[in-house]
């Protein structure tokens, strides 16, 4: 039996499906280029206006070490004040002044030399002229992003939409505000995590020669709680983890329920890498992500039953 040849192409249309493909790959690109530079302006636009609101939102990132500060001023104050000593008031002193008054005055050099003072033992210090600026604009930009970042998200989900199915759609809407939420969490947790490392990371100032003074600097400061809030804020994604492998099929709850040891292990990763590795921080990160790790269970079990029900019916 003789085969029957299958119909040529033409040179010409090989170049024109690969024109065609090459326009395709181009408007990606520039569909892709032209989200990025809406989402950089995006972020400009929210820089600018945080750097209006500078003063309130710097209060803000700079309270937890603040508070510490405050508290230390206030053992140190109240340390001082127990002390039982009386001060010569000046205008008393005789000209030359009397033995007695040469005996007192020796009595409180010397406990000037004991008791230094009770200023801050912990200060914010810049070590180049032009860093306040640079600070401010760093954190402006910091407020910015987290400002529009729901803008910078969705320009995301509109290059990525157009690629996908509507069934595939369905996770992608679902998902994106529980990653939001989620994300939410985690910072706020991280935030009030940063009162308990700081008062923990202060506290060994103690251990040395008084009066010992900590020297900040701005920089250093952002970026450890920068770090903070990175690390709570993607460990509180593991539910939109776990989830989106359920939709792609690869995770059940039963094999979630079945290694459960696997929670224990996230969790303990999770509170190794806390960038603060105090107590206090590794617990409040090992926690919430027990508790994430059982609700993912229930979240993955939700998706398998909404998977059932649009499953199509075998004709």
């Amino acid at each position: 039996m003789t085969a029957v040849p299958g119909p040529k192409i033409s040179m010409a249309d090989r170049r024109s499906r690969d024109d065609e493909k090459r326009m395709e790959l181009t408007e990606h690109l520039a569909e892709l280029r032209q989200r990025i530079i809406t989402s950089i302006l995006y972020l400009v636009v929210g820089a600018i206006i945080a750097y209006q609101f500078f003063t309130p939102l710097y209060g803000l990132l700079y309270r937890p070490l603040a508070k510490e500060m405050r508290l230390r001023d206030a053992t140190q104050a109240r340390t001082l004040a127990s002390q039982d000593i009386t001060l010569l008031d000046p205008n008393s002193i005789s000209n030359p002044p009397t033995q007695a008054q040469v005996q007192q005055l020796t009595r409180e050099m010397q406990w000037l030399i004991e008791h230094p003072g009770s200023g801050h033992t912990v200060t914010i210090a810049f070590r180049n002229f032009h860093e306040p600026f640079l600070v401010r604009v760093k954190i402006s930009v910091i407020y910015g992003f987290i400002l529009v970042s729901p803008l910078v998200l969705w320009q995301l989900a509109l290059f990525i939409a157009p690629a996908l199915t509507p069934q595939e759609r369905r996770p992608l809407r679902m998902l994106l505000p529980i990653s939001v939420l989620l994300l939410i969490c985690g910072v706020l947790v991280a935030y009030f995590t940063m009162f308990y490392a700081m008062h923990w990371f202060l506290s060994y100032l103690d251990d040395f020669p008084q009066p010992s003074v900590l020297i900040q600097d701005p920089n250093d400061y952002i970026l450890f709680f920068v770090k903070m809030i990175a690390a709570f804020g993607i460990a509180f994604q593991l539910p939109v983890v776990l989830m989106g492998g359920a939709f792609l099929g690869f995770i059940t709850s039963e094999g979630l329920i079945k290694h459960w040891r696997w929670g224990i292990m996230i969790a303990a990763l999770g509170a190794l890498f806390t960038p603060s590795n105090d107590i206090f921080s590794m617990l409040l990160m090992a926690i919430p992500l027990l508790i994430l790790y059982g609700g993912s269970i229930v979240l993955v079990r939700w998706v398998e039953r909404m998977k059932a029900r649009h499953r199509p019916e075998p004709g």
